[in-house]
């Protein structure tokens, strides 16, 4: 099973339509939506879509075919192991639940498949141990 994460843009005459319902229903994939922000100028959709290669890639060329602006997420957040301090400052900022408080070790976990790019937890660390980077990204 593939997955992909992708960032929609919508206008605002799309808003209204049943967009990702037509990609389960129709390509047979998952969609799971991670972050929206839709208003009366359109709209960005950051989700992941979960199924066989080949039925992502169609479901892609549906949405560019409806006029859907389609972007693959290409960044992705680095943390630097040594700086980190485990403050937890990221954990209560992620909108997507990316980190999380091991109780027995009381250091924080980073489930970096879960990480939307964001970059809010980049500018919440006092550590500075977070870096958005994309796949040439290495920490220093």
């Amino acid at each position: 099973m593939a997955e992909k994460k992708l960032i929609l843009t919508f206008s605002p005459e799309q808003v209204n339509t049943s967009i990702t319902f037509r990609l389960a229903r129709d390509f047979d994939v998952d969609v799971n939506i991670l972050r929206a922000e839709v208003n009366e100028r359109g709209g960005k959709l950051i989700l992941a879509l979960k199924g066989a290669g080949e039925e992502i890639d169609k479901a892609i060329a549906f949405l560019e075919e409806n006029k859907v602006q389609v972007g693959e997420v290409a960044r992705f957040v680095v943390r630097d192991e040594e700086r980190c301090t485990d403050c937890s400052m990221c954990i209560s900022i992620c909108p997507v639940r990316a980190y999380r408080l091991d109780r027995e070790s009381w250091k924080v976990v980073f489930e970096q498949e879960r990480c939307i790019a964001c970059g809010l937890c980049v500018d919440a660390c006092p550590a500075m141990a977070l870096k958005c980077g994309d796949n040439t990204t290495q920490m220093v």
